[in-house]
């Protein structure tokens, strides 16, 4: 254990500092000299444990977030810690919360509250200890796309934190706790905040022992921390150190939550349970390596984020507004918006964008999840799931002036891959795509047959779908404007259409397959679907001859890539429960190829006939260093 977050610094009346939290404080950071150790102190607790909350009998019903008094009272009670502690090379960073909803007032703050409250108390703690790194926890808000999501809060932070828990975002991840989409939590966090411009670190994660047992949650840990890793986190802290005690399972709060009673990594006697077992093991792997410099290599594919998803909410001073405009404009959205529709709209826009990601990791490529009004043009390959291409509902879809770019893009070589539902719209589309929408028609199943080889894809192999009775999972139908069709469906309709445009190519999907994914529970242990969905990206970087930075033989071994010049790491992370023999593919020239630790101790790396092969067992994570 290399750090350690602690809650301190309760008031116990208002604008009075508890002596005794400094004297705690300061017997803590003896000891973290003593055993060097880093501290990250966090300021504001989101919650207790389970549906509790540490609140302050002076609160007084005010909002922590909004109340003029309260966000003085915090500004001071940053300044005065920071300024006592300014300079202290025992802490590692000044975390401002870890749950930045509050529970006690969830729902209830905007995301205009969020920017206030983060940008008051940061620039006060800049103003005492300028030098010290500052740390913003989003929790799940970046999911769930609350108000103190990456993009709200990511200028006034050096780095964020997050809590994935796919355990209890089960209207995106329906599936097992052992499972390959709940163990893709952590790095889809990590690609959103590095969309955002900040890198991130997993500030809380793990399971229940109560709930869950012991074995798997060491197993979904070991494949969390490593395919973090290889996704560019800066750091885990696992929550909790110790499971409660039998006598502090008969107090509150841990009496009304039988569930946070054996979260511990260790439990009450502290003995090692499997996930501390885990944290060690890879706390020795971490040991060996030289991450001076080393950063994620840059994706072989974008994942857009809408700019509507990412930017303040109700703000218009990127859309083009000024005072030369002769017509009034009032969104009638965002003057309508409420938590229901909000909800509904992420749901289906963040489900669809995980999914991707996924299919994306399966092909073998490295992803970033890039904003809209950012710099996306210089990546190999573009994919954009509906609803990306949808119009009705701002958050989930691209703005209108997307699509010239995206067809500039295409010229100049660019591969575009985007799904459609009943609800897209793209103006002269058939440039782009070398088709046109024509109609949109309600189904409940689909099977999509390939008519030709089409990269990996053999004529003839088909793919099938459930559909839900809703709109956005509806198909389009489109009139042909010289795309060609690669596969249809039952009916003989178009399900896939490849055009060539200038040096470059799209695929339109006229299928959701993304959302279709997204609403089954438990769709990545399907072994009909998604040992081909994926194929329909890999099968497109392989059509337009795009060299992918490192891949494996199996879509289920994940392979990331860390680099600094001539040298770096590969680290594979094994999602299955079975031992897989992958053969690396690695699109830069390396000379040396080495392991240097992996979770299960068991891997094994051959190199033979200019061909690197490893054998990594079931959920197991592997590092292996390069050099050039």
């Amino acid at each position: 254990m290399s750090s350690a977050s602690i809650f301190f610094g309760r008031e116990p009346h208002q604008g009075c500092y508890n002596p005794q939290a400094c004297a705690q404080l300061d017997y803590l950071i003896e000891l973290a000299h003593m055993y060097e150790i880093y501290l990250h102190p966090t300021f504001f607790i989101g919650g207790e444990v389970g549906e509790a909350f540490w609140d302050v009998p002076w609160r007084q019903g005010r909002h922590p977030h909004e109340d003029p008094e309260m966000l003085r009272l915090q500004t001071n009670h940053v300044s005065y810690f920071t300024k006592k502690y300014r300079g202290e090379t025992a802490i590692l960073a000044w975390d401002l919360t870890d749950e930045p909803p509050f529970w006690i007032v969830w729902g209830k703050t905007t995301d205009a509250m969020a920017v206030n409250w983060t940008r008051l108390l940061s620039w006060a703690i800049r103003r005492q200890d300028p030098d010290s790194l500052l740390c913003v926890g989003t929790s799940m808000e970046d999911l769930d796309h609350g108000p103190f999501r990456p993009d709200t809060v990511a200028e006034e932070a050096d780095f964020l934190s997050s809590h994935p828990y796919p355990i209890y975002t089960l209207d995106r991840f329906a599936d097992p706790l052992l499972s390959e989409r709940s163990s893709y939590c952590g790095s889809f966090q990590a690609a959103l905040s590095r969309g955002a411009g900040r890198p991130l670190m997993i500030h809380e994660y793990g399971a229940s022992s109560a709930q869950y047992d012991p074995e798997r949650i060491g197993l979904y840990d070991r494949v969390l921390m490593y395919s973090g890793l290889a996704n560019g986190v800066m750091g885990f802290m696992p929550w909790c150190f110790t499971d409660a005690s039998p006598e502090t399972c008969k107090r509150l709060p841990y009496l009304r939550a039988p569930h946070e009673t054996q979260f511990g990594i260790t439990a009450w006697d502290r003995k090692d349970r499997p996930a501390g077992r885990e944290v060690r093991n890879f706390a020795k792997v971490l040991a060996a390596l030289d991450l001076e410099s080393v950063e994620p290599k840059k994706g072989d594919a974008a994942l857009i984020v809408p700019f509507e998803w990412a930017k303040v909410h109700g703000d218009l001073g990127a859309l083009g507004l000024n005072e030369s405009n002769s017509i009034p404009y009032t969104s009638v959205q965002d003057v309508h918006r409420t938590p229901e529709s909000d909800y509904e709209e992420n749901l289906w826009l963040t489900g669809s964008l995980l999914s991707a990601y996924i299919l994306a990791k399966r092909a073998g490529m490295q992803v970033d999840m890039p904003r809209e009004q950012n710099d996306w043009m210089s990546y190999p390959v573009v994919v954009l799931p509906s609803p990306l291409t949808a119009t009705d509902r701002n958050l989930t879809h691209l703005h209108t002036d997307f699509w010239e770019r995206a067809e500039s893009y295409v010229k100049n070589g660019g591969v575009l891959y985007a799904s459609f539902c009943a609800d897209a719209a793209i103006p002269e589309m058939e440039k782009l795509f070398g088709a046109r929408l024509a109609d949109h028609e309600p189904v409940e199943s689909v099977k999509i047959t390939f008519l030709r080889d089409f990269g990996g894809l053999k004529k003839g192999q088909t793919l099938a779908y459930k559909i839900a009775e809703k709109p956005e999972h509806w198909p389009v139908t489109v009139c042909l404007e010289g795309g060609t069709v690669i596969a249809e469906d039952e009916k003989g309709r178009p399900a896939l259409i490849l055009n060539r445009l200038g040096k470059g190519m799209t695929l339109m999907c006229t299928y959701p397959i993304e959302s279709y994914l997204a609403q089954t529970p438990a769709a990545f242990e399907n072994p009909e679907n998604v040992e081909i969905s994926h194929l329909i990206y890999e099968a497109l970087a392989k059509e337009a001859g795009i060299t992918l930075s490192a891949r494996s033989s199996c879509p289920s071994v994940e392979i990331g890539v860390l680099g600094s010049g001539k040298r770096g790491y590969l680290i594979a992370v094994n999602r299955s429960f079975n031992e897989k023999n992958a053969t690396l593919d690695i699109g830069f020239g390396i000379k040396n190829l080495s392991v240097v630790g992996s979770a299960s101790e068991q891997g094994t790396l051959t190199h033979k006939d200019g061909k690197w092969s490893l054998s990594i067992k079931g959920w197991d994570g592997i590092v292996l260093e390069w050099n050039t």
